[in-house]
């Protein structure tokens, strides 16, 4: 059977590889269609045209980039399309797909309904949603929320890790001299990062900051986490080994997405690193406090359980240990996540061919 695989496909940060593979070990012929436009570095007033292009998804390269993907589908007649957050594809192109009897799902791992997302951003999206034969949303949540706003078929498809990406290597070994107490590597959002790594900081901890973009500059130039700067970004083995050789591998939820449980909490734990993250219900279902992770709800809590594992390695190895065991028997994966789409699309091709 043939698929065609709709998504940026940027490797920085690879976020569609993995996906490409999967689908191709559960027997699909896969053909990749990258969605990103990329647009030029011309002069002040064209960026700012493009700006708006860009966060809009509207214009002609816009226009150009479904034309092509209208004919690659005409051309290759598949029998599935499959997106991954499908933000510039409009009401015409999704209605040519379903006059060529093909399935049509989608991925979203953001929260498409928030309203602290960026204004304009999901537009047409939310007006192409009910179109699709399949939802698969990031957070439970997501679930009702996208019935109640007309889709016809809703799953659950929480974050995962890619053992083939992010994963402990044979000769793995805890570093006798670590790069740091603690690490930190994803986007600023305005919650209280910036306020748990000055903690930290005060506290004399060595702390390393990864993210990239001016956003977390400007956070913290008028912090003692000044020296940080500039906050580049870290993807791919960088990214495994600064998570595997800190004392504590930190992670925050995204506020913005009403995030309760994210993707770096299991890759923290798959590199070799000790999980030390907010608390939140949903994590807990995940790893035992203190057996396999660590979850903090308080600053305080967070400075105190730094403190505790930076001189008590026993602790922090038995954790580590805990976490590493709970992740390899738990089903988590990339793999796992694209069987659960695969049956779905399974069982809607079998209706279309009765």
């Amino acid at each position: 059977m043939k698929m065609i695989y709709v998504a940026p496909l940027t490797t920085k940060p690879d976020r569609d590889s993995g996906w490409v593979s999967s689908l191709e070990k559960l027997g699909w012929e896969v053909i990749p269609y990258s969605s990103f436009i990329k647009y030029p570095n011309s002069n002040i007033f064209t960026r700012v045209f493009y700006k708006v292009c860009n966060r809009l998804n509207i214009g002609s390269r816009n226009n150009e980039m479904q034309k092509i993907l209208v004919l690659l589908v005409k051309q290759e007649k598949p029998d599935w399309i499959h997106f991954r957050m499908p933000l510039g594809f409009d009401k015409k192109t999704i209605n040519t797909f379903r006059s060529e009897n093909v399935v049509i799902t989608e991925y979203f791992n953001d929260d498409a309904f928030s309203k602290k997302q960026p204004f304009g951003f999901y537009w047409k999206f939310h007006r192409i949603f009910k179109m699709f034969d399949g939802h698969f949303v990031w957070r439970k949540r997501d679930v009702e929320i996208y019935y109640k706003a007309g889709a016809t078929y809703v799953d659950h498809s929480p974050p995962w890790y890619d053992p083939d990406k992010t994963f402990i290597s044979d000769d793995f070994e805890v570093p006798l001299n670590f790069l740091a107490d603690v690490a930190f590597i994803g986007h600023w959002e305005n919650d209280w990062r910036v306020d748990c790594l000055q903690a930290l900081s005060a506290k004399g901890f060595d702390v390393i900051l990864k993210g990239g973009g001016d956003l977390w500059d400007d956070a913290i130039k008028d912090t003692q986490l000044n020296y940080l700067s500039p906050v580049v970004h870290a993807f791919g083995a960088e990214y495994n080994y600064i998570y595997s050789n800190v004392v504590a591998g930190l992670c925050f939820f995204s506020k913005i997405n009403n995030d309760s449980w994210t993707r770096r909490a299991l890759e923290i734990i798959a590199v070799g690193g000790v999980l030390v993250c907010e608390r939140t219900e949903e994590a807990e279902t995940y790893f035992v406090d203190r057996e396999e992770a660590f979850f903090f709800s308080s600053i305080d809590e967070l400075v105190a359980i730094v403190g505790e594992i930076k001189v008590n390695l026993k602790l922090r190895e038995k954790v580590r240990l805990g976490g590493k065991a709970r992740l390899l028997k738990s089903e988590v994966t990339i793999f796992n996540r694209a069987e659960t789409i695969h049956k779905f699309v399974e069982k809607q091709i079998k209706k279309i061919k009765i």
